[in-house]
């Protein structure tokens, strides 16, 4: 819009005040020195925008040193467009809350593996593997899955948090194949609790009870897989809907073995071909409703 503003220099010869008009000016509708209504504050931002939805900032901080701001002044604004706040695009640091899979103020979270780049534990627990090999990391379901090679082996030592009288089993896997003479192991404790790929797509859950429930599973898809029992009913849930019911036994198994994922305890074999992703392991069993919402079903 077009406006007129005195402005007044005062000049030394004579000390006149000497009138001086602007042709146009902008108005800036956020106050002066201020942000406009609902725009976070980006005090001390070194990036320029150079008009709307165009961003020539290539991430790289160009930040002087601590405590320097590169504001050319209050109420100054160098763009032309609407400045958009940026997202962060890296997992959150150690010590920062984590996403709601590893929620670690759950108790009843007994392990949950996000494999952002690591074996390791992101549950209160935070156990860690005593061996792991042949291991890679790739983009996944969520962030990145856990790839395992032929002689991929990733294993935890037994822990009495391990031990349940109600457990549930949820995770998401990718295979390249299917098994055709023998099996994929997923996830496996002495037998039981285990969750295993078989050859025909099928799920062969054993919490209290072994069952192989066709699954539909199909090579170079992602597939939610949830197993669960309370020692007397073992659920298999397939993409957050239940396939299988039958009666089970106790879920805790004999002896204290160690957990494998993505190959056979102990033997170490019959290593899962393909990705595994965001596996937690809970004491308790999910309600329909969360299994629903794990599996990214809308409605739940």
């Amino acid at each position: 819009m077009l406006c007129f503003i005195p402005r007044f220099a005062a000049r030394l010869t004579g000390m006149a005040l000497v009138p001086l008009w602007l042709s146009s000016c902008t108005l800036h509708v956020g106050g002066t020195g201020g942000e406009a209504p609902g725009r976070p504050d980006e005090a001390g931002a070194t990036g320029t925008d150079t008009g709307p939805g165009v961003d020539t900032d290539p991430g790289v901080d160009t930040d002087t040193g601590p405590g320097v701001d590169t504001d050319t002044g209050p109420g100054v604004d160098t763009g032309t467009g609407t400045d958009e706040p940026e997202q962060p695009s890296q997992p959150p640091p150690p010590g920062e809350d984590l996403p709601a899979l590893c929620d670690a103020g759950d108790a009843s979270l007994i392990a949950c593996f996000r494999f952002e780049g690591s074996p390791d534990d992101d549950s209160a627990n935070g156990f860690k593997p005593e061996r792991s090999r042949d291991l890679s990391y790739v983009p996944g379901k969520d962030g990145q899955a856990l790839k395992l090679g032929r002689r991929g082996d990733l294993r935890f030592r037994h822990d009495a948090a391990w031990a349940a009288a109600a457990m549930t089993i949820d995770v998401w896997i990718n295979p390249a194949s299917l098994p055709e003479d023998t099996r994929y192991a997923v996830i496996d404790s002495g037998g039981k609790p285990s969750i295993f790929l078989m050859p025909g797509g099928v799920v062969r859950c054993t919490m209290g009870v072994e069952r192989n429930v066709s699954a539909g599973v199909v090579a170079g898809k992602w597939t939610h897989v949830a197993c669960l029992s309370d020692g007397q009913t073992q659920i298999l849930y397939v993409n957050g809907v239940e396939v299988d019911r039958s009666p089970s036994g106790p879920v805790l198994a004999e002896g204290e073995q160690p957990i494998h994922i993505g190959s056979d305890e102990p033997s170490g074999r019959n290593e899962f071909d393909g990705l595994i992703d965001s596996l937690r392991v809970f004491r308790r069993t999910l309600t329909p409703q969360e299994v629903c919402a794990a599996a990214g079903n809308d409605g739940c």
